[in-house]
């Protein structure tokens, strides 16, 4: 009996440390994929409006967000090489989840002290639900990656937070303050629904205090005013910024007014969505209990079923499995499944003590876990359970106090393993669809095969040979013309930040002269009036007649300028198709500037009679 009760625990500890490593595994496979192609692909809108801002957001004197402030010393540390942004980018997300998640369990269950190298690996593979972030191809450094990052490092500072005075309660609630400043760097909203959630937490988990209160306010007011003089150089000056920002927005008229980002979304799953997550609820489920179980048969199950989700993680990866179109508009919502399976374990092993011995804390921070995604969406003119799937990693936590019992019970992480394990499944699988279809470009990834470098800080990208083609002619046509890094352009395309980059010009008027919204031309008229005539008469213009997005000619108008008249046109070219999202390829045309001093007084004249 003795020599079976060995040979029994042996087992177990083997079969434990093969599922340790294979959690590892998982998370190593899917963020060295990640990293190797990260050099792949390049959207010429969002993602390149991004970059744009990150290279010199001191061009213009408004801006919503003010990532680009934060990311421009990062992106000057590294030169401007994209490719090492946006392994940064991946990084930085996914060692802050780590961090997050590692603090929530232990958090969760303090009195359970072993298995500490266990724990870093079920950390670790529950972190990799945020790659998803990423599962559109936009790897690059965002306000949405920002504001995702800024929320992981607002809930380890509330998991250290206390109401009481000392050493790791005071890290806590400052990091707290510095998480919420960072929150509104990237967007307001979420700093603004953030504070609200924060309060709401402190009440609830009786963590409330005057002295941490004024301590992280003090902490997040203190940064706010000194990146306000950073940037501006003075509190009412940055405030003015955000102010104009506003006003831009309205007269653009994207959705983003107060009365449009108060409101409550629904969302529609695709069936094979909404069947994925039951059999994820039932079968994960499953083998988390078979975890939890004594008996070497159970953990047997256990171990082979869970080492299938590695496995299919491992052919994800290597392209042997084929996900197919993707899963649908709300995609990221098959984290329910995991979070259903956290029930339907717990519901199994713990059934009538279910959520026995769960404190106040603990369940006021799964409730705001619960909350956060949308806390992350707040703001955004798209649907909100859509946007905030990006931070599922919240759900998923939360989820987890259902499992409490459970761990306490069996006085082991094991349970969690299956769960980590299919956390990197289906990151895996939400990222190929990006791989396959990224957003606004022509072709999927995998199939880019054309290296080529450009932008004033030079970055090489491995592009499809259209995408190539098209940077090229336009880099040619322009150098060729005599067009230097740092020329102004006014872009009348309304979709080409990207090849502005490429270019290395300096994008007047806006970062990216957003076209296609009812306000696109009021906007780029008050946005250009904020230039000089000086950089007007000296810009060049890239053009696109009759594209989708494209700025009307009264534009130029606006300041005083007959365009054509009075510019050289040094360049045709064709855009790739599927650029920008549009399956037909078009016709650009660049203009070199001619007629300076004409162009100068036509300026002058139109600002005058304004004024």
């Amino acid at each position: 009996m003795i020599a079976y009760e060995k040979k029994h625990f042996s087992s177990n500890k083997i079969f434990q440390n093969i599922l340790i490593a294979a959690c590892i595994g998982g998370s190593l496979v899917l963020l060295g994929w990640l990293i190797r192609y990260s050099s792949f692909g390049f959207d010429f809108t969002d993602e390149s409006f991004y970059v744009v801002s990150m290279a010199n957001p001191f061009l213009h004197d408004y801006s919503h967000t003010q990532f680009g402030f934060l990311y421009h010393p990062i992106y000057l540390l590294l030169g401007g090489d994209l490719v090492l942004l946006r392994r940064l980018n991946i990084l930085l997300t996914f060692f802050l989840a780590l961090w997050l998640s590692h603090s929530y369990l232990r958090a969760l269950v303090p009195e359970l002290r072993g298995g500490s190298f266990m724990l870093l690996a079920i950390a670790a593979g529950l972190s990799t639900s945020t790659t998803i972030i990423f599962d559109a191809w936009l790897l690059t450094p965002s306000y949405n990656s920002l504001a995702l990052q800024a929320l992981m490092l607002t809930g380890v500072g509330l998991l250290h937070a206390d109401r009481e005075m000392h050493r790791w309660s005071i890290f806590g609630w400052v990091l707290v303050g510095i998480g919420g400043w960072i929150a509104f760097m990237a967007k307001p909203s979420t700093a603004l629904a953030l504070a609200f959630g924060v309060l709401l937490y402190a009440a609830l988990a009786r963590k409330l205090s005057w002295r941490m209160f004024l301590l992280t306010s003090g902490v997040s007011l203190s940064l706010l005013v000194a990146g306000a003089i950073a940037i501006d150089g003075s509190v009412m000056a940055f405030a003015g910024r955000i102010e104009r920002a506003i006003a831009f927005g309205r007269i653009l008229g994207s959705g983003h007014t107060l009365t449009q980002i108060l409101r409550f979304d629904t969302f529609q799953l695709a069936a094979k969505t909404e069947l994925l997550i039951y059999l994820l609820g039932s079968v994960v489920g499953l083998f988390a209990f078979c975890l939890s179980a004594n008996g070497f048969k159970w953990m047997l199950l256990g171990l082979v079923a869970t080492m299938g989700l590695f496995l299919l993680t491992l052919l994800l990866a290597f392209g042997l499995v084929d996900v197919g179109a993707g899963f649908g508009q709300f995609q990221e919502l098959l984290y329910f499944g995991l979070v259903l399976a956290a029930v339907f374990a717990g519901l199994l092993s713990r059934r009538k003590d279910l959520l026995a011995g769960v404190n106040a804390r603990q369940w006021s921070i799964a409730l705001l876990f619960l909350l956060t995604p949308h806390i992350y969406a707040f703001g955004t003119n798209s649907n909100y359970w859509q946007v905030g799937g990006a931070a599922a990693i919240f759900w998923l936590l939360a989820s987890l106090v259902f499992l409490r019992s459970t761990i306490r019970a069996c006085s082991s992480w094991l349970v969690l393993l299956p769960l980590a394990v299919a956390t990197q499944t289906i990151a895996m699988a939400l990222l190929q669809t990006g791989f396959e279809q990224p957003y606004r470009q022509p072709q999927p990834i995998r199939l880019n095969d054309s290296a080529i470098t450009f932008g004033a800080r030079p970055t090489t990208l491995v592009l499809s040979a259209s995408y190539a083609r098209y940077i090229a002619e336009a880099i040619s046509a322009a150098q060729g013309a005599g067009f230097e890094p740092g020329t102004p352009v006014i872009d009348l395309s309304g979709q080409s930040p990207g090849l502005l980059y490429a270019l290395g010009a300096s994008s007047i008027g806006q970062a990216w002269n957003v076209g296609a919204y009812p306000g696109s031309l009021k906007l780029a008229e008050v946005a250009l009036d904020k230039a000089s005539c000086d950089e007007i008469a000296s810009a060049w213009v890239l053009f696109e007649a009759g594209g989708p997005r494209s700025i009307p000619n009264e534009l130029m108008r606006s300041v005083g300028s007959g365009f054509p008249e009075g510019y050289a046109r040094v360049g045709v070219f064709s855009t790739a198709p599927g650029a920008g999202g549009y399956a037909a390829s078009r016709t650009q045309e660049i203009y070199k500037p001619v007629a300076r001093t004409e162009l100068l007084h036509g300026c002058k004249l139109v600002r005058k009679s304004i004024n």
